[in-house]
């Protein structure tokens, strides 16, 4: 008898199976080593079974700890943090393996196996990440259903246990993620931005560019009513007013005495709106926000947000109290045609919007001075520069590098550029001209799901244009690109650049680059389109969960949301209680009975039935007469069936079920 200390085979088997599924989960997140650490492990498991290698003694276990721990900090420079402290539960669930010898040791890793396949959603929250994170919890139940079974039960068993159990379990779930109020999940936990790929707030030659090289989704948006037309989705989100050089970047809070109070989601206007005039018809959306690790989110132009977390700035952008550290949404309203500051800058506003620093760049400084000479207005003069890019540059994500004198050398010598070329080179002329000006960054345009009309804006469509102040207009957009290129705000980059090298470099199995093959690009826009109804509604529901509560119960109180859950978990649990009453009144067949129907289908299967009655020998003399190739098997299984069944013997199952197997 298999003493109750020992772990069955299927049970090491499965859990063996179970750590090279949750490495491959983990895969993208873990460094090489962690990985490769896991590998070593398995081997080495592997060998412990065979009977070649030992356990490792104290000694070995203390230097695989200290050459883990050693490591982590190694590569993430801390022990603390979301992805150290992962690492550590990799290195103590693969080190926990290594020195697992009884029962209770593999029920501890069962344990460390739920936590480490579930943290899987800390890094992402996208319907393949819950699939492969259901995944990882119902291999993890296998093993737990193994250990409580004995190794005859075979290594298919559990899996239906598992299964079962699992399937027992989706009702409640159910019924929990409808009612259950949402008090913030692990996965809001703040991530380090090393890796993340979006906006910066620092903006340099190439920056934007880069982001050509990437298909990854920056947000999505759904309007109330008609989207706007492609050329006007500027979604705005930073302000770059400071020039060092070569970098544009934000003002610090505080650096601007001019600037008024943030405005909160919900609450009221703030005196410095008044220099803000809305105008036209509002555009009422919601956006759906990917994780970025930013506090700064994107909106087309005068936005007013709801949602008490998100600030409007003085600037008209917008800032989040907490970075966004998984999928977001939220609602606001724009007003797209607009007057800002309109009745004039102050003293440390203008100054601040005209500043330069140093001598460099002096050749674009000496014909910013000549032309401002040579026009009557500053609107003149913006159109005199835009005239210049329109004769001679060419829009491109593949530009040669900058020096010193970046400006200078792009203008004179490369002409080559993307959108932080133009933008940054514009700006720098109208301020050396003396006029107020400052690069926005953000994204322009986006691509509507012809069916479900929701936009999609992914991170090549990021954007750098300018703003320019000019007397009795305030602040007025002007996209130099759109001189260069106007088919740029008319149409996406993918359509524009796609043909070049660079674009989707650094996305090389996007779908978006077979855009052109009619059935890949319908699979394509499909699954964006589950994505974005995972997100609605199953990330988002905490938005509808009040309203459609309230439908179901009439009002939203304790006592009822209470009742509501007792009553619905007991209607869940009622399929669950019928199962197990029916399976307690029937007693359970012997192994042998349920091995000799195993049999029986297996022959039904190669065109033998069973007559009803048929014993095991009369059944195998026909099997020898109508299938000659199986007369030898059949003879060997009906054998052993009736000595355990009619002999009082005890036939071993394993063999059994191993020469019913290979029937088959």
């Amino acid at each position: 008898m298999e003493p109750v200390w020992q772990i069955p085979r299927p049970a090491l088997f499965w859990l063996l199976f179970t750590e090279v599924a949750l490495a491959g989960l983990h895969a993208d997140h873990l460094t090489l080593w962690l990985l490769g650490a896991g590998a070593l492990v398995l081997g080495w498991r592997v060998q412990i079974y065979r009977g070649v290698w030992h356990y490792p003694g104290p000694w070995a276990k203390a230097v695989l700890v200290l050459m883990c721990g050693g490591a982590i900090l190694a590569s993430y420079g801390r022990l603390y943090g979301l992805e150290p402290m992962v690492a550590l539960l990799w290195s103590g669930f693969i080190l926990k393996l290594l020195e697992m010898q009884r029962r209770r040791d593999a029920l501890i890793l069962v344990c460390l196996g739920y936590f480490v396949a579930v943290t899987q959603c800390l890094f992402s929250q996208t319907p393949g990440t819950a699939l492969g994170t259901l995944g990882g919890v119902l291999l993890v139940t296998v093993v737990l259903a193994a250990l409580h079974r004995r190794a005859e039960a075979g290594y298919w068993r559990p899996v239906r246990t598992a299964a079962a159990l699992l399937a027992e379990a989706v009702p409640l779930m159910l019924i929990l993620f409808l009612v259950m109020p949402r008090l913030g999940s692990l996965w809001t936990v703040p991530q380090p931005r090393q890796g993340a790929i979006g906006v910066s707030d620092v903006l340099a030659p190439g920056d934007l560019s880069r982001l050509g090289a990437s298909g990854e989704v920056a947000f999505r948006v759904k309007f109330d009513g008609t989207p706007p037309p492609h050329n006007q989705l500027y979604w705005r989100g930073l302000v770059l007013s400071r020039f060092d050089g070569r970098n544009w970047s934000r003002i610090e809070p505080g650096l601007d005495a001019d600037a008024g109070a943030s405005r909160r989601g919900g609450a009221g206007p703030q005196p410095w709106e008044s220099a803000v005039q809305r105008l036209g018809a509002p555009r009422h959306y919601r956006m759906i926000l990917e994780p970025s690790g930013e506090n700064w989110l994107f909106a087309l132009e005068t936005p007013v947000p709801e949602s008490p977390d998100v600030t409007l700035n003085d600037d008209l952008t917008l800032t989040r109290a907490t970075p966004v550290a998984s999928r977001w949404s939220h609602s606001l309203t724009s007003w797209m045609d607009y007057r800002a500051a309109a009745g004039g800058l102050g003293d440390g506003r203008r100054a601040l919007e005209t500043m330069l620093p140093g001598v460099a760049n002096p050749r674009t400084r000496e014909l910013a001075a000549r032309w401002r000479g040579e026009v009557d207005s500053d609107a003149a003069l913006v159109e005199r520069v835009l005239a210049l890019y329109n004769r001679d540059y060419v829009y491109s994500l593949e530009a040669p590098l900058l020096g010193r004198d970046s400006v200078d050398e792009f203008l004179w010598r490369t002409r080559r550029g993307f959108c932080e070329h133009f933008a940054g080179s514009f700006v720098f002329i109208m301020r050396a001209a003396g006029v107020p000006a400052r690069v926005v960054v953000g994204y322009q345009g986006g691509e509507y799901h012809p069916d479900a009309s929701y936009l999609t804006v992914h991170q090549y469509d990021a954007h750098a244009w300018a703003e320019v102040w000019l007397a009795g207009r305030g602040w007025v957009r002007v996209d130099p690109t759109a001189a260069v290129a106007p088919e740029r705000i008319e149409f996406s980059v993918a359509d524009l650049l796609g043909g070049e090298r660079a674009f989707l470099a650094d996305s090389p199995l996007s779908l978006v680059r077979f855009r052109g093959i009619r059935w890949l690009d319908r699979l394509r826009l499909q699954l964006d389109y589950y994505d974005y109804l995972w997100a609605q509604w199953v990330l988002g529901y905490e938005y509808r969960q009040e309203r459609l509560l309230t439908g179901w119960l009439g009002a939203w109180d304790p006592w009822r949301l209470g009742f509501f859950i007792l009553g619905a978990g007991a209607l869940a649990l009622l399929p669950v209680l019928f199962g197990q009453l029916r399976l307690a009144r029937r007693p359970p067949r012997p192994p042998l009975e349920r091995l000799f129907e195993r049999y029986c289908r297996q022959l039904a299967r190669r065109g033998v039935t069973r007559a009803p009655g048929e014993a095991p020998r009369a059944l195998a003399e026909r099997v020898a007469r109508e299938r000659p190739a199986l007369g030898t098997d059949a003879a060997a299984i009906s054998a052993l069936l009736e000595e355990g069944l009619y002999g009082g013997g005890e036939p071993d199952l394993a063999d059994l079920r191993q020469r019913i197997r290979r029937l088959g």
